[in-house]
C-alpha cells in the first residue's frame, strides 16, 4: 500500500503559536473501478492523441501551449512562465480566526472532506491545537456536546475538526 501524499503543505498558526501541516483527501477514488478504453478488433489499449484542428496532424506534448479564445478561433497564447505567474503568491501559512460550532456553517462549505496532520517536528503544537478542539466540543462550550467544532481560517476556508 502506497503512503498517502499531501495535497498541500504550509503552517497553521493560531495565537504566537505555529505548526507545520500537511493536507490530505479524506476520501479517496482509488478504490473505484478504472476502465481503459480498448480496440475492439485486437484487445489493445487505445491511447489519447492531440491533433491539430485544422490540420489533422498529431501536435507533440512539447508543442502544445494553453490559450484564451478572445474571439471565434483567436488565440491569446499562455506560456507555462505566464500562467505560473498569473497564480497569487501565498505564504502558505493558515491563521486561525475562531472555533465556530460546526452546525452554524452551511453545508455548502463543506464541498470536499480533508484532513490536516501534523508535518515534520509539529507535533507538539499540534496536539495542543487538537486538545483546545476537543475542549471546544466540550460540555462547558456553548456548542452543544453531540456537534462537531469547525476552524475559521482568515482565508475564509473552513475545517472540522
Amino acid at each position: 500500500m502506497v503512503a498517502p501524499r499531501a495535497n498541500w503543505k504550509g503552517f497553521i498558526k493560531f495565537g504566537e503559536v505555529a505548526c507545520p501541516v500537511a493536507l490530505y483527501t479524506a476520501a479517496s477514488s482509488s478504490e473505484r473501478i478504472a476502465f481503459n478504453t480498448l480496440n475492439r478488433k485486437t484487445g489493445n489499449r487505445v491511447k489519447r492523441e492531440f491533433v491539430d484542428s485544422e490540420t489533422g496532424d498529431p501536435v507533440e506534448r512539447d508543442d502544445q501551449v494553453k490559450g484564451y479564445e478572445i474571439e471565434n478561433g483567436q488565440y491569446i497564447v499562455l506560456e507555462p512562465e505566464e500562467v505560473a505567474a498569473a497564480v497569487p503568491d501565498s505564504d502558505k501559512t493558515l491563521k486561525i480566526d475562531a472555533f465556530i460550532p460546526c452546525h452554524e456553517i452551511d453545508d455548502v462549505y463543506f464541498d470536499k472532506p480533508y484532513y490536516l496532520a501534523p508535518d515534520k517536528m509539529g507535533t507538539d503544537a499540534f496536539l495542543l491545537l487538537r486538545d483546545g478542539m476537543k475542549k471546544a466540543k466540550s460540555p462547558r462550550s456553548p456548542a452543544p456536546s453531540s456537534s462537531a467544532v469547525c476552524v475559521q481560517f482568515s482565508s475564509g476556508h473552513t475545517a472540522k475538526g
